[in-house]
């Protein structure tokens, strides 16, 4: 699915993972905008450029997060039920702890913990959410670029614009429609992301810690051991 929205564009060297490294400006010229055509297939190339770099970036990230997630997901369903089973058999199986299945099960627990705190799975279906996306709008504009295209050479028997002003002002939509799209993309992304984050170090500070919202609470929780307790 990726492939086929990649072709035609430049080979890039392959980057590791990390932040999504910013495009550089185009600097066009008035002497150089005499020339509409090549101008205006600089910017295409140019924001192209911006789409394709996004999609690498979401394509190496999902990769990465599906192998980490599918991992832990097997971990946890074969300690999980490896930890359930040692207590069946500890009674026919000589030199078998029964209490070794809770120690599995605790490593279980801590692999699902580990996928959700982290947000592993949830990443890689972000991720996969933005490509599904990204890789449309992508395809969309190449296609209304070609209709620009036709309709410029008179492919279509007739031109959409009065005069070439017009028609480059169209382009430039164009260009504007898919470098805001792909920002709104990955804006979107983001947003999600610190969301999923913020939620699971609540959820993690609330588990690590007692509630106390009171002094008679404090009073209480200390009564009872404090962490200690249970």
């Amino acid at each position: 699915m990726a492939e086929t929205s990649l072709q035609g564009t430049r080979p890039r060297r392959f980057q590791p993972r990390g932040d999504l490294p910013p495009v550089p400006r185009l600097d066009i010229s008035a002497e150089q905008w005499l020339d509409h055509a090549q101008a205006l297939d600089r910017f295409r190339a140019w924001a192209e450029d911006r789409a394709t770099e996004a999609i690498r970036w979401y394509l190496r990230d999902k990769q990465a997060k599906r192998w980490a997630s599918r991992l832990l997901r097997a971990a946890a369903v074969v300690t999980g039920v490896s930890g359930g089973v040692l207590p069946l058999i500890s009674g026919s199986v000589h030199g078998i702890n029964p209490n070794l299945g809770y120690i599995v099960l605790a490593v279980a627990a801590g692999c699902v913990a580990f996928d959700h705190f982290f947000g592993l799975s949830s990443g890689w279906m972000r991720d996969i959410a933005a490509l599904q996306a990204l890789q449309g709008r992508l395809g969309r504009f190449q296609l209304d670029w070609a209709r620009w295209q036709a309709a410029q050479t008179g492919a279509t028997g007739s031109s959409a614009w009065a005069a070439p002003g017009e028609a480059v002002v169209a382009a430039l939509d164009l260009i504007d429609e898919l470098v805001t799209g792909v920002a709104q993309v990955t804006e979107a992304e983001t947003s999600q992301w610190i969301t999923d984050f913020t939620s699971s170090v609540a959820t993690l500070r609330q588990q690590a810690s007692p509630s106390v919202t009171s002094p008679q609470d404090l009073i209480t929780w200390g009564n009872q051991g404090g962490p200690s307790s249970g």
